[in-house]
């Protein structure tokens, strides 16, 4: 499993860290499927409202140009302060 750093950001995260992987996907808690199955990650899709704006650790699969992490799991979350480090860091 691989680690994400990112900020919430209209219910999707902005991955920040690795940087190699920067882009904007959503979560999912199901494995990556063999195939496309959007709508089978779309019905274990991690709701991230209440994180909106926050800075956000996950882990997960995130397979190439799919826009989901899999299996993903937040493992930590940044108060206001720490969020404001990770934007000026990494914006």
């Amino acid at each position: 499993m691989d680690r994400f750093l990112g900020i919430v950001e209209n219910g999707r995260l902005n991955i920040m860290m690795p940087r190699e992987h920067c882009c904007t996907v959503k979560l999912t808690q199901i494995a990556k499927p063999a195939v496309s199955a959007e709508e089978l990650a779309t019905s274990h899709e991690l709701d991230l409202s209440q994180y909106e704006g926050c800075a956000i650790m996950v882990t997960g699969e995130l397979p190439e140009k799919r826009g989901w992490i899999f299996e993903a799991k937040i493992i930590d979350t940044a108060g206001p302060i720490l969020t404001e480090v990770v934007r000026s860091l990494f914006c």
